[in-house]
């Protein structure tokens, strides 16, 4: 997967770049009573992030950057899926420990799903 990024800024060792969120919300006939449709109202439609300074870079320049299919596949498994898989686990976990309490169950479960949200996003980069 390619995409092209704007360089925003740079600083000494790092460059910031900004990137056009793609949507289709602006085309759909739905848009006014879809939940996507109206938060897009209410955020910028581009993100900002930051990377290494590579060489001959200015402010302006438009730069490619690609992600691999494998490496792609990776991180979506690690943002979308392993959280529900540890919402499941810790429902389990909490079934084994607590099996006569639901509500132990139910707040085992959201620990491991919220304790792998605070790993994302604080361990992988």
């Amino acid at each position: 997967m390619k995409e092209k990024f704007e360089v925003i800024d740079i600083g000494s060792q790092m460059m910031k770049l900004k990137v056009n969120r793609s949507s289709g919300c602006h085309s759909c006939s739905v848009s006014s009573g879809c939940g996507t449709g109206i938060l897009s109202k209410y955020f910028d439609n581009y993100s900002a992030f930051n990377k290494p300074l590579q060489n001959g870079v200015v402010v302006g320049d438009m730069i490619v950057l690609e992600i691999s299919p494998k490496e792609l596949f990776y991180r979506g498994f690690q943002l979308y899926i392993l959280p529900i898989l540890l919402l499941f686990v810790g429902g389990l976990l909490g079934g084994a420990i607590y099996p006569e309490h639901e509500l132990w169950q139910i707040i085992l479960a959201f620990i491991c799903f919220f304790a792998y949200l605070l790993l994302i996003k604080y361990f992988v980069k």
